[in-house]
């Protein structure tokens, strides 16, 4: 029944400080943003301390009397350092990084005081996430890494920040809930394809490589058995200079094109799998390589910037998150 009353209570509660969250990208606690309450341990001292006061007064012991004010006191001074170690803290979200769904995502975040004081024992955390606790005793500030879980690809937006102390004593709780403008892409899970075309060589210009098969006649080789007689050299043999046999060579463009239309049989998500794991692979095999989705291309290349455009794409092809 408690439980039951405690969150019906909650519920109003949580409405009303949701609509109380700062948003932003850089974002300063001040007494409008903080919320301050005793903790379990606080309101045992708070117990202890009326209780000694009430005896004192029953029974007029002096002493009693100023055991109490001096717990009371302590409460008091309290809340004051506990308020003072989470205000005037500056969160900046410094930037999202990349992961591939069902990896953690880390968001860098930088905290910065006012240079007045030292924080000690604060903590960080995504919510329903495990936080992190920092000591800011050099006034210019610190960096903070937070990971949060990324399921799904797409941009993720995390959860709202908690950021919360207790100290110095514990009696009391100081926090506040921050929407943080920070994003990180999530790449689809890389997944091997089983379909042995799963990518084509594109025939356009670019870095060539010689074939046989091809029209344009690239010289001579001596004759082997097997060889197609209507490529024999007969002049050459007329001439004395031996039976030798004319080849042919196609130019054909190295490059490679991984083609959606190329996976067939299979969801979206599993094509974007796929293409991931292609885009992985022929970047280790420093291959040029290309991308083709459904109404947009990605021109032949390889290296670091040409791997992260591409992920991207896939990751923010329509249909996923964010």
């Amino acid at each position: 029944m408690f439980a039951k009353l405690r969150k019906s209570l909650r519920s109003p509660f949580d409405r009303w400080a949701a609509r109380r969250r700062p948003k932003g990208r850089s974002i300063e606690l001040n007494h409008k943003r903080i919320f301050i309450f005793p903790s379990r341990s606080g309101w045992g001292f708070i117990f202890v301390s009326l209780l000694l006061l009430l005896i004192g007064v029953n029974y007029e012991n002096n002493l009693l009397h100023a055991v109490a004010f001096l717990l009371l006191s302590i409460f008091v001074v309290s809340i004051i350092h506990t308020y003072s170690n989470l205000s005037g803290i500056n969160i900046t979200a410094i930037r999202g990084y990349p992961c591939f769904a069902g990896e953690q995502a880390e968001f860098e975040l930088r905290l910065s005081g006012d240079g007045k004081r030292e924080r000690e024992n604060v903590q960080l955390a995504w919510k329903g996430c495990q936080s992190q606790t920092i000591e800011m005793i050099d006034h210019s500030g610190c960096t903070v890494r937070l990971y949060h879980p990324a399921p799904e690809r797409g941009r993720l937006h995390p959860r709202p920040l908690l950021i919360e102390s207790v100290y110095p004593l514990g009696l009391l709780r100081v926090w506040s809930w921050l929407e943080v403008d920070s994003n990180a892409i999530v790449y689809p899970s890389p997944k091997k394809s089983l379909q042995p075309q799963s990518y084509i060589r594109s025939e356009g210009d670019g870095r060539m490589q010689s074939l046989d098969g091809g029209e344009d006649f690239a010289g001579l080789e001596q004759y082997h058995p097997g060889m197609p007689l209507r490529h024999v050299a007969w002049k050459t043999y007329a001439r004395g200079q031996g039976l030798h046999a004319k080849t042919f060579h196609a130019e054909v463009d190295e490059r490679v094109w991984l083609d959606w239309d190329a996976l067939t049989g299979m969801s979206t998500e599993t094509r974007l799998s796929c293409l991931c794991y292609l885009v992985l692979q022929l970047e280790k095999q420093g291959e040029h390589y290309g991308l083709r989705l459904p109404g947009r291309d990605f021109e032949p290349d390889r290296g670091e910037n040409h791997r992260q455009q591409l992920l991207t794409a896939l990751a923010l092809f329509p249909g996923g998150v964010g």
